[in-house]
Order: C-alpha cells, then structure tokens, then sequence
C-alpha cells in the first residue's frame, strides 16, 4: 500500500469540498509513492507525536493540522528553523506527512463535527454536510451547569477545564456549537442560541467575547485540540477498516492544557 493509497481513502469522501479551487488538504512532507506499513494519526504531528510514530515504526502520519506552524513564505525566524528541524526528523524516520483538515472535519459520524456533538450529549440538529455549525434545544440549565458538564466530559481525555464568559446563573434552553476553531460566534447568530461552546483559537476576548457579554450569549470556551480530538480518534477505526495492508494507530501529541485554579473546578 503507497501513501497515495490512503490519500485517496480519505479525499474521495470529501464530496463537498472543491478541491480544485481550495483546501487545506494536502501531502505536506514525503512521497505519494513511499509504501507504508503503519499509519499514525493525531491533531497536530508535534516532536513528541513524531517519536512515537517511529516507535512504531510508522511510515504515514496524517495531522489535523499544520506541523509545520505558519502557512505563510514570510514565516518568523525561529518557526522556520524549527520546521526545517521537524522536517529533519520526519526524514531521518522516513515518515510522510498528510493533512486531513477539510474532510475530517464535516465527514459524518467519524468526523470532528459529529464525534464533538455526541461526545456533548445533546440532542443536536441535522447540520448541512459541509457545515460547521449546529445547536440543540436542551433541558434548561445554568451556563454554569453547561460549562460543567463540558468539563466532565472533556476529562476522560485528560483535559482539565473549560473557561466561561457571562453571568453563570444565567438559564440556558438552546446552545450552538462550531467546528474545531471554525466558532464564529457571527456564524453561530443565526441559529439562536442563549450560549454557545467555541474553542480557544476560534474566538478572541476582544471581540466575539466582548459582542456575547453585550447581547447576554453565554460562552464556555475549551481548547482546540480537546474540541477535535474525538473526531480524530475515530479516523483510526476507520483507517483500519478500509486499509488491507496496514496498521492504524493513535499518536499522543501533548496538547493538553493544564488549569490552575484558586477553588476547585468541575
């Protein structure tokens, strides 16, 4: 089995995606052509993932997102060097590195959209193949019980918390969820909802904060990385169900983030 193989796998599942015209998946590092034995999955291909995709002696990463830090020709200084690096190691190990973005992320039930949602637990609403976005109508609650029961559920992933803006007495009867870093909060208007769950790298205090507290939106937020990393994880059942001649396996990256509290938390 070639990388292109597995390639294929996956981008012929992106029905909705033009492929032609835009998109974030691509073969970043290695050959379409290099035969793999082993396929490593993870949210980001860190150093640390890296090492433990040559463990098991992977020939094929598939990242989430971009390992190489900035999608720009005039990268920062030290981004640079540290990427040549990471490419370094990716050659020594003879690893190839895919990314699967836009597919995984509105695949259905494997995907991050629909393994996020059900990981929440709530009734959500049938979203439209290529959308991020979706909301429930659920059982009345306290933002701060919603931020709670987030947290709960993101703690058997080893995640430590959620952070909250707005009055945490509030009464919540319909929420809206995004997509990984795709939580607008502009886009998440439309579907009326007294809060909404984003991520940390979809959203800034200055503004999508700022217009919730004014229009009394609660918002819990959560890191990226604990928002896919579901969706993720499930690649790997998949991978394995359609690859004949190759193993699939989880990669830990190291991306999770540690809260540090005066009182106790969830």
């Amino acid at each position: 089995m070639k990388v292109m193989d597995v390639i294929q796998l996956l981008e012929k599942e992106g029905t909705w995606i033009r492929s032609d015209f835009k998109t974030r998946d691509h073969l970043l590092h290695g050959s379409e052509d290099a035969q793999i034995h082993t396929v490593g999955v993870c949210w980001v291909a860190t150093t640390q993932a890296i090492q433990e995709a040559a463990r098991h002696k992977a020939d094929m990463i598939i990242t989430h997102e971009n390992p190489f830090y900035q999608c720009s020709t005039q990268m920062h200084t030290a981004a640079y060097e540290a990427a040549k690096s990471k490419r370094r190691l990716l050659d020594q190990y003879g690893i190839s590195v895919y990314r699967c973005h836009d597919v995984w992320d509105c695949i259905r039930t494997y995907g991050v959209a629909d393994q996020w949602a059900a990981l929440l637990g709530f009734p959500f609403e049938q979203r439209p193949q290529a959308s991020y976005y979706q909301a429930a109508d659920i059982s009345e609650m306290r933002l701060e019980d919603l931020a709670r029961h987030t947290c709960r559920v993101l703690h058997g992933d080893h995640e430590d918390g959620v952070y909250v803006f707005g009055n945490t007495d509030m009464h919540i009867r319909r929420i809206a969820i995004g997509t990984g870093a795709a939580t607008d909060l502009y886009e998440l208007l439309p579907l009326h909802p007294d809060a909404v769950i984003v991520s940390d790298d979809g959203i800034t205090s200055y503004d999508a904060a700022q217009y919730a507290l004014d229009h009394g939106i609660g918002m819990v937020v959560v890191n990226h990385a604990a928002v896919e990393r579901a969706g993720l994880k499930a690649m790997v059942p998949w991978l394995q169900e359609r690859m004949k001649d190759a193993e699939a396996v989880w990669l830990h990256d190291g991306f999770h983030i540690h809260y540090y509290m005066n009182k106790v938390g969830c």
